[in-house]
C-alpha cells in the first residue's frame, strides 16, 4: 500500500504533462514559453524567521488572451522551499530544510499599458522529495511530522516585458492550507505550517502574442 501512495504524485505529474502539451498542441492561439528563477522562502508558524532559504525554480506557461487586456495562463513547474538558520557568533548549530513541489499554477493576468503585467492565482502542488540538515549532516525524515503529500497555494505577482519575447516576473506564493496537520499542536493559537516563497523569475515566450 506505501508503494501505491509513492507512486501516486509521480503518475499525477506525467498525467498532468500530457494534458498540457495536448492542450497547447490543439489551442492554435495559445502562448507559450518556459521560465527559470531563484526562491527565498521561509515557513510562517515555526521558530525561525526571514526569507533565508534559496531554492530554484523552472517550468513551462501556457497564456490566451480574454478579452480587453485580460489573460488567464496555466502553468507547470518546480519548486523548491524551505527553512535555513545558519550559525552565529553566539549559535554555532545550523537547520536546513528543504521541500520539493510540482505545481500547476493557474492565474488571471491584467496587462497594463503594453509592458507590464499584474496577476493573482491559485497553484495545486504534489510533494515530491524532502530533505532535513543540521550542523551534524543528514537527518531521517522519518522522524518528523507527516507532510501533507497534495497542498494549495495562493499567489499575487508583477511582470515586465522587456522585449517581445522576455519577461521579468516577480511573485509571491503563500500555503492556502498547511502542509502539516495542525493536530499536532495542542495549543489553539498553532494553524500549521505555511510556505512562504517569494521568487524571481525570467521568461522566454516560444509563441509571441
Amino acid at each position: 500500500m506505501k508503494d501505491k501512495l509513492n507512486n501516486r504524485p509521480k503518475a499525477l505529474c506525467m498525467i498532468l504533462v500530457v494534458c498540457l502539451w495536448t492542450f497547447a498542441a490543439k489551442g492554435q492561439e495559445l502562448n507559450f514559453g518556459i521560465y527559470a528563477g531563484v526562491t527565498a522562502s521561509q515557513v510562517d508558524g515555526d521558530a525561525f524567521r526571514g526569507f533565508n532559504k534559496l531554492g530554484g525554480t523552472a517550468g513551462l506557461f501556457f497564456n490566451k488572451h480574454i478579452e480587453y487586456n485580460i489573460y488567464w495562463q496555466a502553468e507547470f513547474k518546480y519548486v523548491s522551499r524551505g527553512v535555513y538558520k545558519g550559525p552565529s557568533d553566539n549559535d554555532q548549530t545550523l537547520y536546513r530544510s528543504t521541500y520539493h513541489y510540482v505545481e500547476i499554477p493557474l492565474s488571471v493576468h491584467y496587462r497594463v499599458q503594453e509592458k507590464f503585467i499584474l496577476e493573482l492565482g491559485t497553484s495545486p502542488e504534489v510533494l515530491v522529495g524532502v530533505a532535513y540538515e543540521d550542523e551534524n549532516g543528514i537527518l531521517n525524515p522519518e522522524g518528523y511530522p507527516e507532510i501533507r503529500r497534495l497542498g494549495l497555494s495562493v499567489f499575487a505577482g508583477v511582470g515586465y516585458w522587456f522585449s517581445e519575447r522576455m519577461m521579468l516576473g516577480l511573485r509571491y506564493t503563500n500555503s492556502a492550507i498547511p502542509f502539516r496537520d495542525p493536530q499536532e499542536w495542542n495549543h489553539p493559537q498553532y494553524r500549521g505550517y505555511f510556505h512562504n516563497v517569494m521568487s524571481l523569475s525570467l521568461a522566454y515566450r516560444i509563441r509571441p502574442r
